[in-house]
């Protein structure tokens, strides 16, 4: 290997590296001729996060690799942009401590982790365990429906089985999701943060699928899909399956040589062909194990960390469509002959080849 060689292993300080230098390719079977870099031209509106060096890399589970970091890289929110809803959020968090004074209102999901795509809802709590989660639903949603300079698309969902009041604040034009005594967004923040130690791939894999459903508005759990928090623990899930296979052959040395494009495929490969909705179920506790189910039925059951009685799975009733979706692409990308320099993400996360639509707001 070139002593100046930088890998794709993940190094001691659990960061995941890019590949550049094409000596320390491991020897993956299917080998694709390189073209002259004068060939390689990106199309920044349809491949904007790609680099001309990621370009050059011959094999397309490598480039993909790469791909992946560049893309992690380019949609994550500057410093610039989170302080931004940082401000917006400290506006309406004045707001709402205005109206319940002893309320406690926190924020958490993929704004608290920073892990959110452009134009991401931010998501809010308020606690006030004196006041049941309607009454506060009510006496909330009663008084922004009047502060309409502040606040505009204020929306109801009063008959879910957590009460919401989705909204923009006008001043910022970002979207926010406040509900109610809810606490299992709070305890997940510390789940987030462990798993993200463990598992160096996993911020990448989440990010990439994040935004594999949204292009397909599969994004929102209210409405079928696999919303932020599920989707993290699908990943967990399959990363600690894969996992497993490894130590089961005693070779779990061999987890640092394993690249983010070959998660990728093995991952759509696991919840796109390999798993069983109808008969299986996901217990994220104790350490995380895939059981059969007591009785056959076809929704999706995940079930918490937090609470053996919560399935977080159950509401994503559009979860049949979602891993068809899963198998059609890996099914591509294993099949497909990819050309030098050709994304390989782009037929995952653009695969219209129209120009990208989750392109960064002009910074001012």
């Amino acid at each position: 290997m070139n002593k100046n060689a930088h890998h794709s292993r993940h190094s001691n300080n659990k960061e995941v590296i890019m590949i550049n230098d094409e000596e320390d390719e491991p020897k993956i079977q299917k080998k694709i001729k390189n073209e002259d870099e004068d060939d390689c031209i990106i199309n920044e509106d349809i491949i904007p996060w790609m680099s001309k060096k990621t370009m050059m890399i011959r094999h397309p589970v490598l480039r993909l690799h790469n791909e992946i970091i560049e893309f992690f890289d380019y949609i994550s929110p500057s410093d610039q942009e989170h302080k931004r809803r940082i401000t917006a959020y400290m506006r309406v968090e004045k707001y709402l401590q205005d109206i319940i004074p002893e309320a406690q209102i926190e924020s958490f999901g993929s704004f608290k982790t920073r892990m959110y795509l452009p134009n991401a809802d931010i998501d809010m709590v308020m606690i006030e365990t004196s006041c049941t989660q309607k009454q506060l639903f009510k006496k909330v949603a009663a008084k922004m429906m009047k502060q309409t300079n502040k606040f505009e698309n204020v929306n109801l969902i009063a008959n879910a089985k957590v009460p919401i009041i989705k909204f923009i604040e006008v001043e910022s034009q970002y979207h926010f999701d406040l509900s109610f005594n809810q606490l299992d967004g709070l305890k997940q923040i510390e789940e987030l943060e462990k798993a993200f130690e463990i598992y160096p791939e996993l911020k990448f894999l989440l990010m990439t699928l994040k935004c594999i459903l949204r292009q397909r508005d599969l994004n929102e759990t209210y409405s079928g899909g696999v919303g932020s928090f599920l989707l993290f623990q699908m990943i967990l899930a399959f990363l600690r399956e894969y996992r497993k296979d490894f130590f089961k052959q005693n070779k779990q040395d061999q987890i640092k040589n394993v690249t983010l494009g070959e998660y990728m495929i093995k991952f759509l490969e696991f919840y796109g062909i390999k798993f069983d909705v109808s008969r299986k179920k996901i217990v994220m506790g104790r350490g995380g194990s895939i059981e059969n189910k007591s009785t056959q039925d076809e929704r999706f059951s995940l079930i918490s960390p937090q609470d053996p009685d919560h399935d977080v799975g159950h509401s994503s009733y559009k979860i049949k469509e979602i891993f068809k979706i899963f198998q059609n692409r890996h099914n591509f990308l294993t099949n497909y002959n990819f050309k030098s320099g050709e994304s390989v993400l782009r037929y995952l996360i653009n695969p219209t080849d129209q120009k990208f639509s989750f392109l960064k707001p002009v910074q001012f």
